[in-house]
């Protein structure tokens, strides 16, 4: 796990790459390279950076950016491949040879030998950057689920990338201008939809994409190599599926540790790590609250006592987040409503000297574990019934609701969306109002559902032939999950130089559970019961028996009781003219709404406006 980034132009400062370099140092403390070389018969310049986390082959013969002397091909890459040893014995029996034992050069050499399509050959997270020198290409990639970030800025003549936006900024190359089509994208979701971030120009590269950047020509042309879909699985069972990918996941030259939340996902992955590694188990970590009803300790302790090696607690109160926040919101990249919690439990993991832990992210996604699985088919219903209703009658019904209400706006929403999927998930995901939206900034809207027409087509095709199972899980692992969870789970655990590895996103656990018939996805009284079945025998019945609850912060009381000073002192000193046309009386007459309890104002609305303002405040 690392931080990469690069300039090709047709001159490279080497203070620009200095720079970048710097911006990265806490995504890869252990080691920094630099490599600036002539390309294209000395008419441009690459510049390469790297910043290492040392996970695997800890050895000098790890470092990057790394050169293929067979080739003379260049790469940057930040990740893990979890079958690289499978592939480096592949290549080897076919004749290559190798002086490292990194997963780095693997990818060089399988880049080599099979080209682009390399990459359907790659199992892990992955981002990087490999310099073609016979093709005069610069192809950049990512993983299928986007677990690991790439950031890059074109202009036509300079193309600028790296595994965060501040580091595109400090390279002085990026203009630091905002994206008020991103700002909106923020409202609508409460974090910024990729493409899309908060730098005009900078955009994000979608998950499983490549792209390549033909040096002499200056032309980008990014392709989508992969997307789950029905097929014979190589698996038999959910069960082998699961013990596949955590012992694939546990490949590492340090130890792995767990985040435990006492939850099925989480509780899967100790129960299947445990017993891939012959009843070790792994240390395991959990936050507990003073709010017995936020807490779930005694969950993961009772998972924890079968099936760890050892069990951590972090004790969380809103005094000691509060003085944990102005570093957490220091770390945030993108504006997020989310990433607290992984800031919290990555901050005391990297504490104990652990450099790698197991995360239960992506079980809900994958196995249906969300609400939306139940809302958006009954949502569907219920518009193909307004849909049946006279035209004039369905617009007479929309007029007449009082569109300010969150829930009564997404009830006028779904009436005219004639029951698409697509439009029902915005609906259902949707954090502010468009009468909300259009009134905490000035200006036109230029996102209407947040999200970009190129991606709005993209995702209809990729769900066009999907059950409705499937098209919501699609939905959520590019939606919230891609556009959130990863993104702020990546730059709150690298905060920390702290790797997190998601066993559940496993691109060949996935598509089995593509190919599982939908009953068994779908089962009444329990929640996720295919994933549930793959550990039955050993998981207790209190944790797949009892409520969700996920893991979440008592937000509403903590914001009007130990954060009420710094919101309000955030609004008293916030510019009226500001760069995004942010209205902050309106900022402010909805936090009096959410301290006196009217129109349903939820903490998550404003919590939204005030990590904006702060963000705004810092980078600009």
């Amino acid at each position: 796990m690392c931080g990469i980034a690069g300039i090709m132009a047709r001159e490279v400062d080497a203070m620009c790459l200095k720079r970048m370099a710097q911006a990265l140092t806490h995504r890869g403390p252990d080691d920094e390279g630099i490599e600036r070389m002539s390309v294209v018969a000395h008419t441009k310049m690459l510049g390469m950076v790297h910043r290492r986390l040392s996970i695997i082959d800890l050895s000098p013969a790890g470092h990057q950016p790394m050169k293929d002397p067979a080739t003379g091909n260049w790469i940057t890459f930040n990740g893990e491949i979890y079958n690289y040893r499978e592939l480096k014995r592949e290549l080897v029996q076919l004749g290559d040879k190798f002086i490292s034992d990194s997963d780095t050069e693997v990818i060089l050499k399988a880049y080599a030998r099979y080209g682009i399509k390399c990459l359907e050959k790659l199992r892990g997270m992955f981002a990087f950057a490999l310099w073609d020198t016979a093709q005069e290409k610069l192809v950049l990639a990512v993983d299928r689920f986007g677990i690991k970030p790439m950031y890059y800025f074109h202009n036509g003549t300079t193309l600028v990338f790296a595994s965060e936006v501040r580091a595109l900024i400090a390279s002085g190359l990026v203009p630091k201008e905002i994206d008020l089509q991103a700002v909106d994208s923020f409202f609508v979701f409460g974090a910024v939809q990729a493409p899309l971030t908060m730098i005009k120009g900078v955009r994000a590269l979608l998950p499983a994409h490549y792209m390549i950047y033909e040096a002499a020509s200056g032309a980008i042309a990014p392709q989508i190599y992969w997307q789950p879909h029905m097929e014979e699985s190589q698996f038999t069972s959910c069960k082998e599926a699961l013990y596949d990918s955590v012992r694939h996941h546990l490949v590492s030259d340090v130890p792995v540790g767990l985040f435990l939340s006492g939850g099925i996902d989480s509780s899967a992955i100790a129960i299947a790590a445990h017993e891939v590694s012959g009843g070790k188990g792994l240390e395991s970590f959990s936050v507990v609250f003073p709010e017995k009803q936020f807490s779930e300790e005694q969950y993961a302790r009772l998972i924890a006592k079968q099936f760890c090696a050892a069990h951590h607690e972090i004790s969380l109160s809103a005094s000691d987040l509060q003085s944990m926040l102005p570093a957490a919101l220091a770390a945030m990249d993108q504006p997020t409503i989310d990433g607290l919690n992984s800031y919290v439990v990555s901050h005391a993991v990297a504490q104990t000297g652990i450099k790698v832990v197991l995360s239960g992210q992506g079980g809900d996604e994958v196995f249906g574990g969300y609400p939306t699985f139940q809302k958006i088919p009954a949502m569907r219903r219920l518009a193909r019934f307004f849909a049946l209703l006279p035209s004039t009658l369905r617009n007479a019904i929309v007029t007449q609701l009082p569109t300010r209400h969150i829930r009564v706006s997404k009830l006028s929403q779904l009436i005219g969306s004639g029951g698409d999927i697509l439009s029902l998930y915005m609906i259902a995901r949707q954090l502010l109002p468009p009468i909300q939206r259009n009134e905490l900034r000035f200006g036109p809207q230029l996102s209407d559902d947040g999200i970009t027409p190129e991606v709005r087509e993209l995702l209809r095709a990729q769900i066009k032939d999907s059950d409705i199972f499937s098209a919501i899980s699609f939905l959520e692992l590019r939606g919230y999950l891609g556009n959130m969870l990863l993104r702020d789970g990546d730059m709150m655990s690298m905060a920390h130089s702290l790797e997190v590895r998601v066993p559940l996103l496993d691109h060949r656990l996935v598509q089995y559970v593509w190919g599982v018939l939908l009953g068994e996805k779908m089962a009444r009284g329990i929640t996720k019961p295919l994933l549930v079945s793959a550990v039955m025998d050993k998981m207790p019945k209190e944790i797949y028996q009892r409520k969700k609850m996920g893991f979440t912060f008592p937000w509403e009381y903590w914001l009007r009781t130990v954060f009420r000073p710094d919101i309000e002192a955030l609004l008293a000193e916030f510019p009226e003219d500001n760069p995004v046309g942010l209205n902050v009386q309106a900022c402010r007459n909805l936090w009096e709404q959410f301290l006196a309890g009217k129109n349903r104002i939820t903490s998550t609305r404003v919590w939204a406006f005030y990590v904006l303002m702060h963000w705004l405040k810092k980078n600009l």
